[in-house]
């Protein structure tokens, strides 16, 4: 890097055990969440101009960047989840936790327009003890305290993310319609829900039970995904992203999340590596040359 400052480029590095491992950083997931110490105003408004051109590009492409993770509790018994559509499989493979600020409500806070939800809700895990330690920023928790953050942030409604790959997810955001730039390329932008972001389950609403109280519609779904009916609310499937909001406080019980058919379920790719390769064919580059 020359004479420039060490943070000034934008190589990623890691360093897990005794080896290090450096990879390039595209500007999803990657150069934008790693701006939370450049990040001000000026700054904000130049990724807020960005923000629709790239999200049309980057979102009309396969794999998505990022699977839902349903909260955990509102899976039925009946119902057999793989290991990378749960929470808990993350957090117990984890040894290593840091809570951050999320970058998207941080942008919006010095745009004027903040979130009324928490902000530091962002959570990095790694397979080794003692990874963060030295971060620069954010918190480092225990794994209680990383069941903890996610309990709260269902409580506050906000969605679990992770990327949209089998082993190897080193992240949970947990994301709200107001800031989220993945969510808003379903609300704002119009891109169907399937093409933004990979969803194993779907909610149903039992009208029979239903109290048309619109709980969920008003105060749970960050997507829009559920409407009022002549008698009871009901689910727009193909908007609903299977989060499992709507189930925490309906107060007759009413809905429920029900996993996609086989044939319907797209499975993430195997890693990281895999998705960077489906990627890169799905936009007519081959990454061989650069291994």
């Amino acid at each position: 890097m020359g004479s420039l400052p060490p943070k000034a480029g934008q190589l990623f590095m890691v360093k897990l055990g005794k080896t290090r491992y450096f990879k390039m950083l595209p500007w999803v997931f990657g150069i934008y969440e790693f701006q939370g110490g450049r990040l001000d105003r000026e700054f904000s408004e130049w990724i807020e101009e960005y923000a629709p051109v790239y999200g049309k590009q980057f979102f009309s492409k396969m794999p998505q960047l990022m699977q839902v993770l349903p909260i955990e509790e509102k899976i039925s018994d009946k119902e057999e989840a793989l290991p990378y559509e749960k929470v808990s499989s993350m957090i117990e493979n984890g040894q290593s936790f840091l809570v951050n600020d999320c970058i998207c409500k941080k942008e919006k806070g010095l745009l004027g327009i903040p979130c009324e939800r928490p902000v530091q809700v962002c959570l990095a895990i790694a397979p080794i003890p003692g990874v963060f330690d030295n971060a620069p920023e954010g918190r480092v928790i225990s794994r209680n305290e990383a069941y903890e953050l996610l309990k709260k942030t269902e409580e506050e409604a906000l969605v679990h993310m992770t990327g949209n790959v089998q082993y190897g997810s080193f992240y949970i955001c947990n994301c709200c319609k107001c800031c989220c730039g993945v969510l808003s390329a379903i609300n704002d932008l119009g891109i169907p829900a399937a093409d933004v972001v990979n969803s194993h389950y779907y909610a149903e609403i039992d009208p029979d039970q239903c109290l048309s109280c619109g709980l969920c519609s008003d105060e749970r779904c960050q997507v829009g995904a559920i409407e009022e009916g002549e008698d009871a609310y009901r689910i727009i499937r193909d908007r609903c992203i299977g989060c499992g909001l709507c189930i925490s406080t309906c107060p007759a019980e009413a809905v429920r999340l029900i996993h996609k058919d086989p044939e319907k379920r797209m499975p993430p790719p195997i890693t990281e590596e895999a998705w960077f390769d489906e990627r890169g064919r799905e936009r007519g580059v081959d990454f061989s040359a650069y291994k």
